[in-house]
């Protein structure tokens, strides 16, 4: 037999939170304050929370600051140094949080079987008795079944509010614009909740097409855009951006002469970009749950998040030996993330080697590396091709092909671009309606 409740677990999750901040959101999914057997800790994990959201620092100083003084008298600064103290290290902090979870299902259980018991002995039809006991027991599934499911005339309400918006809109977007105006035509925005993948060999111009998007949506629409970068540093990713943004060739910002050159050209960029609402982070060793931390704080931080892009998917950290595996959870969470943070979520991925042996070397669905989830959880999924890769002096160079592989608001097809590698930016075509006219966009 097991108690009904762990001090030690609360404990421990209760000391990782203070030890590592950044672990409270990940810990505190799924996990209520009423899960917490012992007063104190309720109060004390119900501070931590408070704290969270108000985007405080979260340490024993400023929980003693907020309450002195928890439950039972207990007095805050000791009670959570001595927690903390006490906590030899965050790493099985979830497994703690799991602990918690499942000794509080345990005592609901217990409490469940009482309430059965004075059922069986009430004066009523033994069909009564069972659907009584059914009722008692169901209500375990969750305190939240009535947020589970809507009828459907409460759904069609708040979608007539949708329609409006979108008629109001007067044939505007309903989404993010990508800063391709043909592109925008074929997916109609990126939309809050969709998971976009964008994918291509190496070389092709996946993170120059995801940063100018990233760009478009941080200085033109003026949203707050998270860039999780886990192949380049910030430094690199500056470089990028001031010769897309300023139209300096990237080799001038690169070995130091853009100063003396295009002087003007770089403050003017330096100055869209000092206060625009673009968020960088290149930290290593990066998890999907770390990621929605991050995204999390931004969100609070910033009162909203318009965009998040991940330089790639298959750099994101797993936690099993089987890559296929990690990918096809890392996709998962991902796309919920997407939904949770009410935005669209770019994520880059590599391709593997398939489209290399085929004559035409555009790449498919199949074409994506490590796991087949990717595509189906993906909303949309975009290819990088350029002609110019595999023959550079053929008669497309400078010409890209963004492929609509996927798209599950709209239809898939083929939009041509400008590639101007040397200033790190994607363009209009100027003879953009050859896409139009090409039939199934598969050739020229």
């Amino acid at each position: 037999m097991i108690d009904l409740h762990s001090l030690e677990a609360e404990h421990g999750v209760i000391g990782a939170m203070l030890m590592q901040p950044h672990l409270i959101d990940v810990l505190s999914e799924g996990l209520v304050a009423a899960d917490f057997y012992w007063p104190e800790n309720e109060d004390l994990y119900r501070l931590i929370l408070a704290l969270r959201e108000d985007s405080q620092p979260v340490d024993v100083i400023t929980l003693s600051d907020r309450k002195p003084v928890l439950t039972d008298d207990v007095q805050t600064l000791v009670y959570a140094a001595e927690i903390q103290q006490n906590t030899p290290s965050a790493a099985n902090a979830k497994s703690y949080a799991k602990i918690i979870r499942e000794r509080a299902l345990a005592r609901a259980i217990v409490s469940a079987s009482g309430r059965i018991a004075d059922i069986a002995h009430e004066r009523m039809p033994v069909e009564d008795k069972l659907a009584q006991a059914q009722s008692v027991i169901l209500a375990l599934d969750g305190q939240a079944a009535d947020d589970e499911c809507q009828v459907v005339g409460d759904i069609l309400r708040d979608h007539i509010e949708i329609l409006q918006a979108r008629s109001d809109k007067k044939g505007e977007l309903d989404g993010l614009s990508t800063g391709l105006s043909d592109l925008d035509d074929n997916l109609q925005g990126l939309k809050p909740g969709q998971m976009i993948t964008l994918a291509g060999r190496p070389a092709m111009g996946k993170t120059t097409l995801a940063m100018n998007i990233a760009e478009d949506v941080a200085l033109r629409q003026k949203l707050p855009v998270l860039v999780v970068s886990l192949e380049m540093s910030k430094s690199q990713l500056m470089d990028r951006l001031l010769s897309a943004v300023g139209k300096i060739p990237l080799n001038k910002i690169k070995d130091g002469s853009a100063p003396a050159d295009h002087g003007t050209a770089l403050n003017v960029a330096a100055a869209k970009l000092r206060d625009a609402p673009l968020l960088v982070t290149d930290l290593p060793c990066m998890t999907v749950p770390r990621i929605r931390s991050i995204a999390r704080r931004m969100k609070h931080k910033h009162g909203g998040m318009g965009l998040v892009v991940i330089d790639y998917i298959g750099l994101i950290e797993g936690e099993g030996n089987n890559r296929t595996e990690d990918v096809s959870t890392m996709s998962r969470q991902i796309k919920l993330m997407a939904r949770e943070l009410g935005c669209p979520v770019l994520i880059l991925s590599q391709l593997n080697r398939g489209c290399e042996s085929r004559p035409d070397k555009r790449p498919v669905l199949s074409d994506l590396r490590d796991s087949g989830a990717i595509e189906q959880d993906s909303d949309i999924v975009l290819f990088v091709y350029r002609d110019e890769v595999y023959h550079p002096n053929g008669q497309y160079k400078g010409v890209a092909e963004i492929l609509v592989r996927k798209n599950r608001d709209g239809e898939i097809g083929t939009v041509f671009t400008s590639f101007q590698g040397a200033l790190s930016r994607f363009a209009p075509l100027a003879y953009s309606d050859h896409q139009k006219s090409s039939g199934d966009g598969e050739g020229w």
